[in-house]
């Protein structure tokens, strides 16, 4: 193919993607949450996967809101269930296949706290931290033989914040009242517990 032929069908790729229903995107057959990462793998039998119309109406709002940015920003989810991660964390893993490149896995957070609940997106660099802590976690309580329970520690129940940038943080709480922070510049991730 000449280079002519390859911009000629590039742009009526484009077009024909432009004129796509971006609604079509919200599917019923969004990834599993255990093809996210390792972690989750491990704690399937201790989450719970919901149908949207089981949460409550704060919950099912902020729902709403993050399908709508879901939509505008072209990911594929399934848009008829959540996995309850814990009684104030719910999450919806996504992926996003670009024009060009190859496609990402990242996850949506819906957290509740005090009666309000916020939606947060972590991109494929902090969803796979956030997969590691738990596999971390879950290996550590496994082989010390300790009565620990890695969805506890591990999953977030009330965010204390998020900054988008050259740095990409997500900080949060979880049962035990640690603040987890999930951090990656372009060359490195990392994640504090304290």
């Amino acid at each position: 193919m000449n280079r002519r032929n390859f911009i000629v069908s590039s742009v009526m790729g484009a077009g024909a993607l432009s004129m796509f229903p971006s609604s079509a995107l919200a599917s019923n057959n969004g990834i599993s949450i255990s093809k996210i990462g390792k972690g989750f793998e491990r704690l399937l039998s201790s989450v719970e996967h919901l149908s949207i119309s089981n949460l409550s109406s704060g919950v099912v709002n902020t729902h709403g809101r993050l399908m709508a940015v879901l939509n505008e920003e072209g990911y594929l989810y399934n848009a008829t269930e959540v996995v309850k991660l814990n009684s104030s964390c719910f999450a919806i893993p996504l992926q996003k296949k670009p024009m060009l490149g190859f496609e990402s896995k990242e996850l949506a957070l819906i957290v509740k706290n005090n009666g309000a609940s916020k939606f947060y997106i972590l991109n494929e660099k902090l969803a796979n931290e956030f997969s590691g802590l738990v596999e971390g976690i879950s290996q550590n309580a496994e082989s010390h033989e300790l009565d620990l329970d890695a969805a506890s520690f591990a999953f977030p129940v009330k965010v204390v914040a998020q900054k988008q940038g050259r740095e990409t943080a997500f900080a949060y709480q979880n049962k035990f009242d640690n603040t987890i922070t999930l951090k990656n510049t372009r060359k490195k991730s990392e994640i504090h517990i304290s």
